[in-house]
């Protein structure tokens, strides 16, 4: 599936890389200036192009243009000829060939005098198709979350976990729906992530561990934490967690705080029992950062807005999926809406569209499928307003953290 386009260098499980959203601001705005809408080239990016852009219904993208309509077959989308489309009125064309194409297309625009066209990056024509592409099951992560509530209150979480009402994941259920996500990925993923809330308030946690291991013998699994609990963790009553993550080769992953945290006593404990240890105040970097810890808001427009194309933007989009009771979501977000909902007394509303049952998929190919395209919750992200807030600091409990 991916072969052909994904850098194979880069390290497994870490976010895919994002198209500049404010590139796909602009494109959106010219392909509202016109009737019709083309894309230059047929090939496979081209095709994600006009993937993407088909989820507006503000943009009538008409299909593709090319100089020889008989040597290009595309299984979506219409094909026409570039001088016939040259000629239309308020038709508008992106160039979605690779800029080594354009020394063969500008100057003859140029020369008919021709300038209803839009030049995206090479960065944004790899990337949208990057994102865009059902991922094999090695190239793809998905998150468990084994409790949803925390014993730490972190501003704009993500998971609402400030939030929530205490809750557990069932171990029967654990088990039940880990079996079938190892029928459909063949035991092959990128990185299973087991987090919260906080994890380790869960009592059976090294039962849940156990239960992962058991069904994904050979993928990486990482055990997100705040680490509050941890240096408890190796006298519990339940059995040593260090030992268990030693024995199963778990990685022990710790968000650092600015708070009173024996970090160092920690590393020491991690080093004794040779458990693989990741520590930093951004888990998604690929070297581990001391400085101070920056909240990231996920800001929503609560009235939603159907025409929202941004999301191959968004980091958690086709790469990091979440099992919840029998149902596979494209993001935590979406996965814990109802927490939000709960709280603020607010409807974003998810629909059976938004997830897909795991034991009605017939393989993994209908998980990667769904992964990637839009799902109808997208309309409430306004991933053009996301990104780095402020300086952690503790949540006030107020919606104005995510609006």
């Amino acid at each position: 599936m991916l072969d052909n386009i994904r850098d194979k260098s880069r390290p497994i499980g870490l976010p895919a890389e994002d198209p500049h959203v404010y590139e796909l601001a602009d494109m959106v705005e010219f392909c509202q200036k016109y009737d019709e809408v083309y894309i230059y080239g047929a090939a496979y990016k081209q095709q994600m192009l006009y993937k993407l852009l088909k989820n507006s219904k503000k943009i009538n993208i008409k299909g593709f243009v090319v100089t020889n309509i008989e040597s290009n077959e595309v299984p979506i989308g219409d094909i026409y000829l570039v001088d016939e489309v040259l000629k239309r009125k308020r038709a508008g064309i992106i160039l979605g060939l690779g800029d080594g194409y354009y020394r063969q297309i500008i100057p003859k625009f140029r020369e008919i005098g021709f300038t209803d066209y839009f030049l995206p990056t090479e960065w944004n024509k790899r990337t949208i198709a990057e994102q865009m592409t059902p991922r094999d099951p090695e190239y793809n992560s998905f998150e468990i979350s084994l409790t949803d509530h925390c014993n730490m209150t972190c501003q704009m979480c993500d998971h609402y976990a400030q939030l929530s009402d205490e809750w557990y994941v069932d171990t029967d259920i654990l088990d039940r729906d880990l079996k079938r996500m190892n029928e459909l990925c063949e035991g092959k993923c990128a990185v299973i992530t087991l987090l919260g809330g906080e994890p380790l308030l869960h009592p059976d946690v090294i039962k849940c561990m156990e239960i992962t291991r058991r069904y994904f013998e050979e993928c990486p699994i990482i055990l997100l934490t705040n680490g509050l609990l941890l240096l408890k963790k190796e006298n519990d009553e339940k059995g040593n967690l260090w030992e268990v993550c030693k024995r199963l080769n778990i990685t022990i992953s710790i968000t650092r705080y600015p708070i009173k945290l024996d970090y160092d006593a920690i590393k020491k404990k991690a080093a004794e029992y040779e458990v693989a240890l990741l520590l930093s105040s951004d888990i998604h970097s690929a070297v581990p950062l001391e400085e101070a810890k920056i909240s990231y808001k996920h800001t929503f427009n609560l009235e939603g807005n159907p025409d929202n194309i941004y999301f191959p933007a968004c980091h958690y989009y086709n790469h990091l999926g979440v099992v919840k009771d029998g149902r596979y979501y494209m993001c935590p977000v979406s996965a814990h809406i109802d927490i939000f909902n709960k709280k603020f007394g607010k409807n974003l509303k998810l629909t059976d569209k938004d997830s897909i049952d795991i034991f009605e998929a017939e393989s993994w190919e209908d998980i990667a499928n769904f992964q990637a395209d839009r799902i109808p919750f997208c309309c409430y992200c306004d991933i053009q307003k996301w990104g780095c807030h402020s300086v952690w600091k503790p949540s006030t409990g107020k919606i104005e953290e995510y609006i």
